[in-house]
């Protein structure tokens, strides 16, 4: 006679594998998540004066850097996260001209941007105008605030960086 303490011996091991085979599959197919950062400085990066930021998303995966203004207002010129976020896929920014009142928006695929490991890195951008800039921002710290290249971003004072849009220069090793 079967009981039921029969069957659950023999059945545990292959429900128990087929759980985990689930979990570790729903955990793969998720979102990439790295320790980094995503930030923008309208004030110190001086685009502040001559554009207004009206929306923003750095990939689609958490909320924290996306941000879209109500109609009629700006969002500020400056946000920065930094923690075990979701990995972007794209930034997407929207910007009004001032002087003009014209209204800009760049998608910028990231995919193939990104080095390969952005552990401790920052992804941040700079508005120039009609011109939309895009850098990474390295951990390594430089020796003098005048070692080359001082790049848009003033985060390129101070850090190692490269623009990665629209042109791409990534360092080698990327």
């Amino acid at each position: 006679m079967t009981t039921v303490r029969n069957v659950w011996g023999r059945l545990w091991r292959p429900w128990l594998a087929l759980v985990l085979l689930v979990v570790m599959a729903a955990c793969a197919s998720g979102p990439k998540l790295v320790t980094h950062a995503f930030s923008f400085d309208g004030f110190n990066d001086k685009w502040a004066r001559t554009v207004d930021l009206l929306a923003y998303s750095y990939g689609d995966q958490y909320r924290m850097v996306q941000r879209q203004a109500a109609e009629g207002d700006t969002l500020g010129a400056q946000h920065g996260v930094n923690g075990t976020i979701p990995l972007g896929d794209f930034l997407y920014v929207k910007w009004r001209i001032k002087a003009s009142g014209d209204v800009l928006e760049q998608r910028v695929d990231l995919r193939n941007r990104l080095p390969r490991d952005m552990t401790d890195h920052e992804l941040t951008f700079v508005i120039d105008g009609r011109q939309l800039y895009v850098f990474v921002v390295t951990p390594r710290r430089k020796k003098s605030f005048d070692e080359p290249p001082i790049l848009k971003t003033w985060r390129s004072e101070f850090a190692h960086a490269y623009e990665i849009f629209p042109t791409l220069d990534k360092p080698q090793g990327q």
